[in-house]
This record gives C-alpha cells, sequence and structure tokens, in this order.
C-alpha cells in the first residue's frame, strides 16, 4: 500500500539523519578526547614545574606562609615529599594521555 511505501520511505530518510548525526557525534568526541588528551600533557608539564620550584627552598617558604594566609598548614618536609612525587604523577598523566589519544585514533568516523 501507499502508506506502508511512505512509511518505509520515511523510516530510512530517518536512518540516514540517524548515521549522520552518529557520525559528527564520534567526530566530535575524536576532537573532544584529542583535546582532552592535549590538557592533560599540558598539566604533566606544569606538574614537573611545579615540581622544580618547590626544590627551593626560598619558593617553598613562600608557599608555606601563603598557605598560613589562608588558614592552611603545610610544611616544608611536605612540600619538599611533594616535590619528589610531581614527576611520577606527571608521567602517569602522560600516559593516561597518550591512551587517550589512541583511543581517540580508534574511534570509527
Amino acid at each position: 500500500t501507499r502508506a506502508a511505501i511512505a512509511a518505509a520511505a520515511d523510516a530510512r530518510a530517518q536512518a540516514v539523519v540517524a548515521r549522520q548525526n552518529a557520525a559528527r557525534d564520534v567526530a566530535n568526541a575524536r576532537v573532544h578526547m584529542a583535546q582532552g588528551a592535549d590538557q592533560m600533557v599540558a598539566g604533566a608539564g606544569q606538574m614537573r614545574e611545579e615540581s622544580a620550584r618547590l626544590r627551593d627552598p626560598a619558593y617553598r617558604a613562600t608557599q608555606i606562609e601563603r598557605a598560613r594566609e589562608r588558614g592552611e598548614t603545610v610544611t616544608d618536609a611536605e612540600l619538599q615529599a611533594l616535590s619528589l612525587r610531581l614527576p611520577a604523577q606527571a608521567d602517569r598523566l602522560e600516559q593516561r594521555a597518550v591512551a587517550l589519544r589512541e583511543r581517540a585514533a580508534r574511534q570509527q568516523s
């Protein structure tokens, strides 16, 4: 019947639109994943920079004073320990960024 033919044509048209929307969504997801990976790499770089700054006793003293002004307590020993942990944390963050990029690359278009 004509109604069935029209309904089938409408269903095919809707399927085409759905596939186009899905492809666009996947492409957008790839872009967002890549941007997230870029942000993770930048964050890892900032962690390494902070680690280097924290090796400076004068910088640690400044950070202790700023924490005190905020009503927080942080010790020199805590900041020294943080300076030693940050590079490994940065490495892990970069590894996660690499994995995210790989997942983005595997997304179908």
